[in-house]
């Protein structure tokens, strides 16, 4: 499945709410303007273990590897404990990542973590930050559990342990198969969607080389047909039966041409048998007569 930014975001913190009593926020700025603002932020609710997470979503290599390269990801450890990279599945690997940073993909069967953050121990948020976090952050939670309230939603996270609590594992499990097998008929539906494209472009393609191979082999054809039209003394514009009776009449007038000139040469022949023979005998020849 090919990921948008926004909607890997959205997905990872659906999936986070669901996981973890974390409020979460996305693309929340964490102070005033040119503060950093991490996709996925998440605040635990615990005073013993107070470790806020960043979390960097990515769907491109090139993207995180200038993105690492510039730094950008440490600029949100003054607001978080640790730092996690959010991927599709495949996109990136645990070598890739930053030392202390985590690695979490996305798969066709929902989220998993490959590598797990160093996580430092914080003693309190700037004050800007929580600023931030109370006045538009805690507005964004509000608006979105109005909304989930009002209708009627509930993210396959969150079914899933709702289910697992009331009725058990194996209506969970049963559940989550089902999730998981639409999720994988999208995306080999998407595949073969992607497949039957590339067909089809590849068929145009291969169309459009054999328009171009006659279109070529028919403008040769037409300069022969003009050059022997004027070589038979015919306009350019000339058919193909003006210049196939110009062929025979050609034909003809070549046949009767080299009976001319094989009379002539017997001509010359003779000619000369009759010239040498008009010549005087030689002087022995006379003496013997």
């Amino acid at each position: 499945m090919t990921w948008a930014h926004d909607d890997l975001a959205k997905d990872l913190a659906a999936h986070l709410r669901g996981a973890s009593d974390r409020l979460v926020w996305t693309d929340m700025q964490l102070g005033p303007a040119g503060s950093p603002r991490p996709d996925v932020y998440t605040v635990p609710c615990s005073f013993a273990r107070f470790q806020p997470v960043a979390y960097e979503c990515k769907i491109s290599v090139a993207d995180f590897r200038r993105d690492v390269t510039a730094g950008k990801w440490t600029s949100y450890l003054r607001f978080a404990a640790g730092v996690i990279f959010a991927a599709p599945a495949g996109l990136l690997k645990k070598e890739d990542i930053p030392a202390g940073c985590g690695l979490i993909v996305r798969g066709p069967d929902g989220w998993r973590s490959l590598k797990g953050p160093t996580l430092k121990n914080m003693e309190n948020l700037p004050r800007d930050a929580w600023i931030k976090l109370i006045i538009d952050g805690m507005a964004r939670l509000a608006d979105q559990s109005y909304e989930q309230l009002r209708a009627g939603l509930c993210n396959e996270w969150t079914l899933e342990k709702k289910l697992r609590a009331r009725l058990g594992d194996v209506v969970a499990d049963a559940v989550r198969d089902r999730l998981n097998a639409e999720r994988r008929l999208k995306v080999a539906t998407e595949r073969l969607e992607n497949l039957a494209e590339e067909a089809e472009d590849e068929r145009r393609l291969i169309l459009d080389r054999a328009k171009q191979h006659a279109e070529r082999d028919a403008a040769q054809i037409d300069g022969a047909r003009i050059e022997l039209a004027h070589a038979l003394g015919l306009p350019a514009s000339a058919g193909a039966w003006q210049i196939a009776s110009a062929c025979k009449q050609a034909a003809r007038r070549v046949c009767l041409d080299s009976e001319v000139k094989r009379l002539r040469q017997q001509l010359e022949r003779i000619q000369a048998a009759i010239e040498s023979a008009a010549e005087p005998l030689p002087h022995i020849a006379r003496e013997a007569v």
